[in-house]
């Protein structure tokens, strides 16, 4: 296809690591034969740590992390890149496990799902008073040191504004919309998302229909709307795709079935009169202005 794609945010890494699935060709909304269509495509995939693995979050996050390394092994595929995230702080307990993560080839942690942890409040933290602990705070900064980026999807509001205090690097929200559009805690509001522009971060759209409707029911413009609104705040360099493919239960936009039918999507944004410059930033651009020059080890670029 013509586009190139970079997506921020994927749970298929679980699916593969519960189900045995290949990477290359599975039943997955994400795949090495579907992303292969396009002309480029970077995939973040996720370390998902659900609730159930809570009280073994390390032992969770490796298996994850295993599976990935060997998922990606010998890809001979030149227009695919993947990128190692981790969705949920459980596993990490010490500034060490931390530090391990970021060898093993995270680039990118969000501290919290969306209950509060020993890190953070998480998106669902009904108490105003929960935000950033003495501990996070060392993991921020860590973070920061260490040159991984944090994804503020899943904190509380409180949380956000202790991290966009501290952190000397761009914000990454990997799959947020916007609460003015539809109002839900997962959502930026218009001045969160001010403070990723100002930071140099990015927002990635969340193609979850509770997330663009607040029912389980959208279309594509529905995403359109998120896009257009971030677009109207001035964020043109600063949106971009955070599918949550695998995510969301099967649940995705009228037509979207996977990473296959993205280009629905940025065919609309062309039919809307978006010139092909802002299709692209909206596509790969934006996130690989972030993601692109950062370092897997002295030798070798993130990208595998």
């Amino acid at each position: 296809m013509e586009y190139s794609v970079f997506d921020a945010h994927c749970d298929t890494l679980c699916k593969m690591a519960d189900s045995g699935e290949a990477f290359y060709a599975n039943g997955c909304e994400v795949s090495a034969e579907l992303m292969s269509r396009y002309r480029s495509y970077t995939q973040v995939m996720a370390c998902f740590i659900s609730p159930k693995y809570h009280r073994s979050a390390i032992k969770r996050t490796m298996t994850l992390i295993n599976t990935y390394r060997r998922a990606v092994e010998n890809r001979a595929e030149d227009n695919i890149k993947t990128v190692l995230s981790i969705e949920g702080g459980e596993g990490i307990k010490t500034i060490a496990d931390l530090e391990l993560y970021y060898g093993l080839g995270v680039r990118m942690a969000a501290l919290t799902w969306n209950k509060s942890n020993h890190i953070a409040g998480g998106a669902h933290e009904r108490s105003r008073s929960r935000g950033l602990t003495e501990f996070g705070g060392a993991v921020v900064r860590r973070m920061n040191e260490l040159g991984m980026y944090i994804d503020v999807s899943h904190l509380n509001d409180r949380s956000f504004y202790d991290i966009a205090d501290i952190s000397a690097a761009p914000l990454i929200a990997s799959h947020s919309n916007s609460r003015a559009i539809c109002h839900h805690v997962r959502n930026l509001t218009d001045d969160m998302f001010k403070k990723i522009m100002a930071s140099g971060g990015c927002a990635g759209i969340n193609l979850y229909p509770v997330f663009l409707t607040n029912t389980r029911r959208a279309v594509i413009d529905d995403a359109v709307r998120h896009i257009e609104h971030f677009m109207s705040l001035g964020g043109e360099n600063h949106v971009g795709i955070g599918a949550d493919f695998d995510g969301t239960d099967g649940c995705l936009p009228d037509g979207i079935r996977g990473c296959g039918d993205l280009y629905k999507l940025f065919d609309r944004l062309a039919q809307l009169n978006y010139t092909e410059k802002q299709i692209e930033k909206i596509s790969h651009a934006n996130f690989e202005r972030l993601f692109g020059n950062m370092q897997l080890s002295p030798e070798k670029k993130l990208f595998m």
